[in-house]
Protein backbone atom coordinates (compact mmCIF):
# COMPACT_ATOMS: atom_id res chain seq x y z
CA UNK A 1 0.00 0.00 0.00
CA UNK A 2 1.55 3.52 -0.89
CA UNK A 3 1.84 5.93 1.80
CA UNK A 4 -0.23 9.29 1.66
CA UNK A 5 0.86 12.52 0.98
CA UNK A 6 0.36 14.60 4.18
CA UNK A 7 1.06 17.78 2.26
CA UNK A 8 -1.23 20.74 2.13
CA UNK A 9 -3.90 21.03 -0.51
CA UNK A 10 -4.47 24.28 -2.35
CA UNK A 11 -7.78 25.32 -0.96
CA UNK A 12 -5.95 24.75 2.52
CA UNK A 13 -3.36 26.66 1.92
CA UNK A 14 -6.08 29.44 0.81
CA UNK A 15 -7.90 29.05 4.17
CA UNK A 16 -4.77 29.45 6.28
CA UNK A 17 -3.53 32.94 4.03
CA UNK A 18 -7.53 34.16 4.66
CA UNK A 19 -7.13 33.63 8.68
CA UNK A 20 -3.92 35.03 8.84
CA UNK A 21 -4.98 37.87 6.61
CA UNK A 22 -7.77 38.72 9.15
CA UNK A 23 -5.85 38.19 12.16
CA UNK A 24 -3.52 40.93 10.75
CA UNK A 25 -5.81 43.22 9.19
CA UNK A 26 -7.56 42.65 13.06
CA UNK A 27 -4.06 43.60 15.09
CA UNK A 28 -3.44 46.44 12.58
CA UNK A 29 -7.10 47.99 13.06
CA UNK A 30 -6.22 47.77 16.99
CA UNK A 31 -2.66 48.94 16.79
CA UNK A 32 -3.98 52.04 14.65
CA UNK A 33 -6.65 52.84 17.10
CA UNK A 34 -4.55 52.81 19.94
CA UNK A 35 -2.20 54.70 18.16
CA UNK A 36 -4.53 57.53 17.80
CA UNK A 37 -5.76 57.19 21.45
CA UNK A 38 -1.93 58.00 22.49
CA UNK A 39 -1.80 60.89 20.26
CA UNK A 40 -5.06 62.06 21.65
CA UNK A 41 -4.24 61.83 24.61
CA UNK A 42 -0.51 63.51 24.56
CA UNK A 43 -2.59 66.67 22.53
CA UNK A 44 -4.98 66.56 25.06
CA UNK A 45 -2.46 66.93 28.24
CA UNK A 46 0.17 69.22 26.16
CA UNK A 47 -2.99 71.59 25.58
CA UNK A 48 -4.27 71.60 28.67
CA UNK A 49 -0.26 72.51 29.90
CA UNK A 50 -0.03 74.95 27.28
CA UNK A 51 -3.39 77.20 28.50
CA UNK A 52 -2.76 76.31 31.95
CA UNK A 53 1.05 77.87 32.12
CA UNK A 54 -0.30 81.01 29.31
CA UNK A 55 -2.79 81.49 32.74
CA UNK A 56 -0.16 81.56 35.17
CA UNK A 57 1.70 83.73 33.65
CA UNK A 58 -1.54 86.52 32.72
CA UNK A 59 -2.54 86.12 35.95
CA UNK A 60 0.69 86.73 37.74
CA UNK A 61 0.95 90.19 34.96
CA UNK A 62 -2.23 91.19 36.17
CA UNK A 63 -2.48 90.81 40.07
CA UNK A 64 0.70 93.47 39.34
CA UNK A 65 -0.96 95.40 37.39
CA UNK A 66 -1.86 99.03 38.78
CA UNK A 67 -5.60 99.22 38.61
CA UNK A 68 -5.47 102.78 36.85
CA UNK A 69 -3.40 101.70 34.03
CA UNK A 70 -5.72 99.55 32.89
CA UNK A 71 -8.28 101.21 30.40
CA UNK A 72 -11.36 99.40 31.42
CA UNK A 73 -13.36 101.55 28.89
CA UNK A 74 -12.18 99.55 26.31
CA UNK A 75 -13.37 96.39 27.85
CA UNK A 76 -14.12 93.64 27.57
CA UNK A 77 -11.73 92.98 24.66
CA UNK A 78 -9.82 90.42 23.27
CA UNK A 79 -6.64 92.63 24.05
CA UNK A 80 -5.51 94.19 26.99
CA UNK A 81 -3.13 96.75 27.85
CA UNK A 82 -1.56 97.54 31.41
CA UNK A 83 1.31 98.78 33.57
CA UNK A 84 3.12 96.69 36.25
CA UNK A 85 4.22 98.00 39.28
CA UNK A 86 7.94 97.87 39.50
CA UNK A 87 10.83 99.30 41.60
CA UNK A 88 11.63 101.93 38.57
CA UNK A 89 14.14 104.27 41.01
CA UNK A 90 15.90 101.42 42.65
CA UNK A 91 15.06 101.77 46.17
CA UNK A 92 13.81 98.29 46.66
CA UNK A 93 10.72 98.78 46.02
CA UNK A 94 7.85 99.57 43.50
CA UNK A 95 6.94 103.05 45.45
CA UNK A 96 8.99 106.03 45.20
CA UNK A 97 10.53 108.58 47.98
CA UNK A 98 6.92 110.34 47.92
CA UNK A 99 5.00 107.16 48.73
CA UNK A 100 3.74 106.84 44.78
CA UNK A 101 3.13 103.83 43.09
CA UNK A 102 6.46 103.06 40.72
CA UNK A 103 5.13 101.69 37.27
CA UNK A 104 7.62 100.30 34.58
CA UNK A 105 6.23 100.27 30.53
CA UNK A 106 3.54 99.37 29.20
CA UNK A 107 2.80 95.62 28.12
CA UNK A 108 -0.27 94.11 26.18
CA UNK A 109 -1.74 90.54 26.14
CA UNK A 110 -2.87 90.02 22.38
CA UNK A 111 -3.37 87.61 19.70
CA UNK A 112 0.07 87.82 17.47
CA UNK A 113 -2.01 89.47 14.37
CA UNK A 114 0.84 91.38 12.75
CA UNK A 115 3.61 88.60 13.45
CA UNK A 116 5.84 90.52 16.05
CA UNK A 117 8.29 88.00 16.75
CA UNK A 118 8.42 87.31 13.16
CA UNK A 119 7.83 83.11 13.72
CA UNK A 120 5.11 83.27 11.25
CA UNK A 121 2.19 82.32 13.85
CA UNK A 122 -0.29 85.30 14.04
CA UNK A 123 -4.44 84.75 15.01
CA UNK A 124 -3.64 81.45 16.78
CA UNK A 125 -0.46 82.59 18.84
CA UNK A 126 -0.49 85.00 22.07
CA UNK A 127 1.37 87.32 23.08
CA UNK A 128 2.90 89.79 25.68
CA UNK A 129 4.74 92.99 23.71
CA UNK A 130 6.24 95.59 25.62
CA UNK A 131 8.15 97.92 23.69
CA UNK A 132 10.30 95.74 21.09
CA UNK A 133 10.09 92.05 23.54
CA UNK A 134 7.36 89.85 22.32
CA UNK A 135 7.33 86.67 24.79
CA UNK A 136 5.01 83.80 23.26
CA UNK A 137 2.08 82.98 26.19
CA UNK A 138 0.60 80.01 23.65
CA UNK A 139 -0.10 78.54 20.74
CA UNK A 140 -3.00 77.35 19.12
CA UNK A 141 -5.61 79.87 20.28
CA UNK A 142 -9.15 78.87 19.13
CA UNK A 143 -10.70 81.48 16.31
CA UNK A 144 -12.61 84.25 17.17
CA UNK A 145 -16.30 83.19 16.04
CA UNK A 146 -17.89 86.60 17.13
CA UNK A 147 -17.04 87.97 13.76
CA UNK A 148 -19.78 91.24 14.76
CA UNK A 149 -18.61 91.64 17.65
CA UNK A 150 -22.49 91.33 19.19
CA UNK A 151 -21.40 88.79 22.01
CA UNK A 152 -24.00 86.50 20.52
CA UNK A 153 -23.38 83.32 18.60
CA UNK A 154 -24.99 84.63 15.29
CA UNK A 155 -25.78 82.31 11.57
CA UNK A 156 -22.19 81.59 9.69
CA UNK A 157 -20.22 82.31 13.04
CA UNK A 158 -20.24 78.67 14.19
CA UNK A 159 -17.40 77.37 12.77
CA UNK A 160 -16.53 74.62 14.27
CA UNK A 161 -20.71 73.57 14.50
CA UNK A 162 -20.58 72.88 18.72
CA UNK A 163 -22.95 75.55 19.36
CA UNK A 164 -20.55 77.63 21.90
CA UNK A 165 -19.01 80.96 20.92
CA UNK A 166 -15.56 80.85 21.13
CA UNK A 167 -12.91 83.82 20.84
CA UNK A 168 -9.48 82.28 21.69
CA UNK A 169 -8.73 85.21 24.35
CA UNK A 170 -10.55 87.63 26.45
CA UNK A 171 -10.64 89.79 28.87
CA UNK A 172 -14.26 91.32 30.82
CA UNK A 173 -14.74 93.20 34.17
CA UNK A 174 -16.32 91.42 36.60
CA UNK A 175 -16.71 93.11 40.04
CA UNK A 176 -13.10 94.50 40.79
CA UNK A 177 -11.28 92.30 38.83
CA UNK A 178 -11.05 91.01 35.54
CA UNK A 179 -12.53 87.81 33.93
CA UNK A 180 -9.91 86.12 31.71
CA UNK A 181 -10.86 83.07 29.48
CA UNK A 182 -8.30 81.04 27.40
CA UNK A 183 -9.32 79.00 24.43
CA UNK A 184 -7.06 76.75 22.38
CA UNK A 185 -6.55 73.33 20.27
CA UNK A 186 -3.95 70.50 19.00
CA UNK A 187 -4.67 68.19 16.14
CA UNK A 188 -3.02 64.78 17.08
CA UNK A 189 -3.20 63.96 13.69
CA UNK A 190 -4.38 64.30 10.14
CA UNK A 191 -7.08 61.54 11.21
CA UNK A 192 -8.04 62.09 14.68
CA UNK A 193 -10.65 64.88 16.33
CA UNK A 194 -8.97 67.95 16.99
CA UNK A 195 -8.48 68.19 21.12
CA UNK A 196 -9.62 71.78 22.82
CA UNK A 197 -8.87 73.25 26.34
CA UNK A 198 -10.70 76.28 28.36
CA UNK A 199 -9.81 77.86 31.31
CA UNK A 200 -11.72 80.23 32.89
CA UNK A 201 -10.02 82.82 35.84
CA UNK A 202 -10.77 86.18 37.98
CA UNK A 203 -8.07 87.74 38.78
CA UNK A 204 -8.04 91.88 40.99
CA UNK A 205 -4.89 94.10 39.86
CA UNK A 206 -3.76 96.11 42.63
CA UNK A 207 -5.34 99.24 43.47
Amino acid sequence: MRGRNHGMTLIELMIVVAILTIVLGILFVLGDNLQQSVAAQEARVTTQDDVRMAMQRIMLELRQSARASIPWNTLPNAVITYRRAEDVDGNGTAVDVGGFLELGAQRTIQRDTNDANGDGRTTTQLVMIEGNQVTVLANGLLENEDANADGILSAGEDSNNNGVLERGVWFEPVGAGLRITLQAQRSPGPRSQVVTSQLTEIVVPRN
